[in-house]
């Protein structure tokens, strides 16, 4: 069955880039959901987007990791309906939130939908808090080292 790697966690934890260095370093292809969510349109379904960019990429591969907050109206249904599909690994990616917010305030914001501090803060509040049947989980305070990240998603397998 095709597997689908969740990274769940708050913004700035680093889930894009372990789904970055996972695709780089590995078979299991990347697919940037934050990038989706900033072409959706007025009335137009993100989840449905994202799903059928999900879809279109396991056409091309067995094995697809997306990020998420793992919270939000629809996640549980969105998430419902990739399980009906898809193996689907919850891990959960987390790191202090005083550093999560440094880390967006200074990353690249080319590829993020932008957010203020403030509601960065309420997202990471509601992402830390959010509880699921983890299948691995990644602290990424320090950060973690690239090998120790690769083993983890490997040992998955």
């Amino acid at each position: 069955m095709k597997t689908l790697y969740m990274l769940i966690g708050p913004k700035g934890a680093g889930k894009s880039y372990i789904g970055r260095l996972v695709s780089q370093r590995t078979d299991i292809r990347f697919l940037r959901v934050e990038s989706i969510w900033l072409t959706v349109q007025p009335g137009e379904d993100g989840w449905k987007k994202v799903e059928d960019a999900i879809d279109a990429e396991f056409a091309r591969h067995e094995r697809v990791m997306v990020e998420s907050l793992g919270a939000g109206d629809d996640f549980q249904q969105y998430l419902a309906s990739l399980k009906e599909k898809y193996r689907v690994m919850m891990i959960r990616v987390y790191a202090d939130l005083e550093t999560c917010l440094k880390r967006v305030q200074t990353r690249d914001a080319a590829d993020h939908i932008p957010v203020s501090d403030e509601k960065v803060m309420a997202y990471n509040q509601i992402a830390a808090a959010v509880s699921y049947a983890w299948d691995a989980e990644i602290d990424n305070s320090q950060p973690a080292s690239d090998e120790e990240i690769l083993s983890l998603i490997r040992g998955l397998t």
